[in-house]
């Protein structure tokens, strides 16, 4: 029998649709592009929610999508930094989450030559293993 303890809940947010203004390229900051965010979240304190039907254990999925959206609003040349942010982000608003994975995709990235349907950037981290970097960038 699995005891609570060796339980695990993930909450994910799959491929949010948001419009931002990240690239190199001038051009990119300006028209902007088309986005994908994937956000999974380990929170033990869902464990909880899971058993009480309570939402005041677990993550709000609208907030978690409010944090993505503010973050994404912030131009940047990097996904990397995009990425980097919304973990920084979410940590900040949830401190109990155990590890995570962030997944920033530009769709139709402009790409001379070739034709692809995104270019992403995964963030994971795991905060369980004391190796989780709370540097800023």
């Amino acid at each position: 029998m699995q005891t609570d303890d060796t339980m695990n809940i993930t909450i994910t947010l799959d491929r949010l649709r948001i419009r931002a203004c990240h690239g190199v390229l001038e051009q990119e900051r300006k028209i902007g592009n088309d986005y994908e965010v994937t956000v999974s979240l380990s929170y033990p304190p869902a464990l909880t929610a899971a058993r009480t039907d309570e939402l005041e254990s677990t993550v709000n999925y609208a907030e978690i999508a409010s944090i993505v959206r503010v973050e994404m609003g912030r131009p940047s040349q990097l996904l990397e930094n995009v990425a980097w942010r919304i973990r920084r982000a979410l940590v900040g608003r949830y401190p109990e989450v155990a590890s995570g994975r962030v997944v920033v995709t530009k769709l139709l990235p402009p790409i001379e030559g070739v034709q692809l349907d995104g270019a992403s950037v995964g963030l994971s981290w795991d905060s369980t293993d004391g190796n989780d970097a709370q540097a800023e960038i």
